[in-house]
């Protein structure tokens, strides 16, 4: 092999690489952005401490293409925070915190959290409960 295709076969190769970038799925970097903005749109103050996918799966349903994250996030409450749950009818910040029950959380205290964020396929990538597509 000549230089020349070596050149032509590596370039080749990362622009098929590049090609495939948009049809990742969300992983953790992407689903902590995500909880994180939809916390801060609820008027939660806090901080996540970890956040790890712990299951994923992909759904087809009438061309409707979703995807489904599972995580396991610690999230710090460095004000406090008073979750009033049992007056949450809609999916809002307690659904995202993995209550379901009225909690008063203390200065610090870190709250380990599990649910689910939900990503529909469009052309501009994985569009998330936060509105942005990644």
């Amino acid at each position: 092999m000549t230089a020349h295709h070596l050149r032509l076969f590596v370039g080749l190769g990362a622009a098929l690489a590049l090609s495939g970038c948009g049809d990742h799925k969300p992983g953790d970097a992407t689903g902590a952005k995500v909880l994180r903005n939809i916390l801060e749109k609820n008027g939660v103050d806090a901080k996540i401490v970890s956040f790890k996918k712990v299951n994923a799966r992909e759904v087809t349903h009438d061309k409707l293409n979703a995807f489904e994250l599972m995580y396991e996030a610690e999230i710090q409450f460095p004000e406090g925070f008073e979750a009033k749950c049992r007056e949450e009818h809609e999916r809002g910040k307690c659904a995202f915190l993995g209550l379901d029950e009225d909690r008063t959380f203390a200065k610090s205290e870190v709250h380990t959290s599990e649910g689910t964020l939900h990503f529909v396929k469009t052309e501009k990538g994985w569009m998330a409960e936060d509105n942005n597509a990644y």
